[in-house]
């Protein structure tokens, strides 16, 4: 496994700790439980192929249920992050930018006014994330059973300056509540309109 590939394993273990997750003890070690809700898959199949990670990570299409296979990488991330089979601690060395992508691109609902993420993680651990995700993205990351972003706009615009793949900027861009489109046209142009400025 390249160092490229570990490190995006690492950042998809770590968006999926961020959701709802299950961890399961089986004879060959530790392995990670999850579901996805249909429209994700082609966000998910994608970074599989990308990274090429099918023998680390398998899929039921039928089921939309998954599950990260034992192996020394999980379980080095588990001893850091989890304790009694709840995640305890964060650390920040982990949460990259694409950490950050997978768990908005896997798990982000669209609602009327918001973008929400469904977690499991208890108060603590909601405060300690929301900190570091305000100083990533400048954007507060509201506490809850459904940890809300608002406004969205701004995650929108910086996939598009970081080019992200474009499976996970089609969902960010439905995820985008309709008020923040205008917002996000003009954010756009203006940043093109700065770039091509600094290009002359």
């Amino acid at each position: 496994m390249t160092d490229k590939t570990r490190e995006k394993l690492e950042d998809i273990i770590v968006a999926i700790l961020l959701s709802k997750t299950d961890i399961r003890k089986g004879k060959n070690g530790r392995s990670l439980h999850f579901e996805l809700k249909p429209r994700k898959i082609p966000v998910f199949i994608d970074y599989l192929e990308r990274y090429n990670l099918h023998s680390q990570i398998v899929f039921n299409l039928s089921t939309l249920e998954g599950h990260v296979l034992p192996s020394l990488m999980l379980e080095t991330i588990l001893r850091s992050w989890v304790k009694n089979d709840q995640v305890q601690s964060v650390d920040p060395l982990s949460l990259r930018l694409n950490t950050y992508y997978m768990w908005m691109g896997l798990f982000a609902e669209k609602t009327p006014h918001s973008v929400a993420i469904p977690t499991d993680l208890d108060p603590s651990i909601q405060y300690t994330l929301s900190t570091l995700f305000h100083q990533q993205f400048n954007v507060p990351l509201t506490q809850g059973s459904m940890m809300q972003i608002k406004p969205f706009s701004p995650i929108m615009l910086q996939a598009i300056q970081t080019n992200r793949p474009i499976e996970e900027s089609m969902e960010l861009s439905y995820l985008l509540p309709n008020k923040e489109k205008d917002t996000i046209k003009q954010l756009v142009s203006q940043w093109e309109e700065e770039r091509a400025n600094y290009a002359y």
